[in-house]
């Protein structure tokens, strides 16, 4: 049996989140090897998925007071992102690395990008972002951007799925490449 995994992602209309890096709970190690016995997910008090907010799409739940956890076994283990910015307008492609916790000012623009935590493997389980592994299995970036110290965009890049829920621009688009590993 092949269990199913449904991701969400979030964005700056989800409203704000906690960052937290602690230990997983005792008996749940996520830097323990991973067994060939499918893990089982934990099931939300309720079967129902978080209420929709007013004029929200309609996949995506409210994910306010959303926690991220960043596990043992990830955390220190990537130092850097690499982004590939278009210039809708010129075509131009670049590709542009940053680490982790730095701003970026995207070049010719009055853009900065805050480039947040990492998870090599993101699940969300109820309000909970967090990786289940640190392999590369759902590379995911946290970033907030920023033009004219206005905010654009809050919210997760995932490489694997560059267009879900994306950055929206007129004139750049701005994806997740890849990851450079400590």
């Amino acid at each position: 049996m092949v269990p199913l995994v449904f991701l969400t992602a979030c964005n700056k209309n989800e409203g704000s989140y906690a960052i937290e890096e602690r230990p997983e709970p005792m008996g749940t190690p996520m830097s323990a090897p991973m067994s060939a016995e499918p893990t089982p997910v934990q099931q939300p008090d309720s079967p129902m998925p978080p209420p929709l907010r007013d004029g929200a799409h309609n996949d995506i739940p409210d994910l306010s007071g959303a926690q991220v956890i960043v596990p043992e076994g990830v955390k220190g283990k990537w130092k850097s992102v690499t982004f590939m910015l278009e210039d809708k307008i010129s075509h131009a492609i670049t590709e542009h690395t940053v680490k982790l916790g730095d701003e970026w000012p995207v070049p010719d623009s009055n853009m900065k990008i805050k480039v947040g935590t990492f998870l090599p493997d993101l699940i969300i389980q109820g309000k909970v972002f967090t990786s289940v592994s640190n392999e590369l299995k759902n590379p995911a970036i946290h970033v907030t951007i920023n033009e004219n110290g206005n905010e654009l965009f809050k919210g997760w890049l995932f490489s694997l799925f560059p267009t879900m829920h994306s950055f929206q621009h007129d004139r750049f688009s701005i994806t997740l490449k890849d990851v450079i590993a400590s």
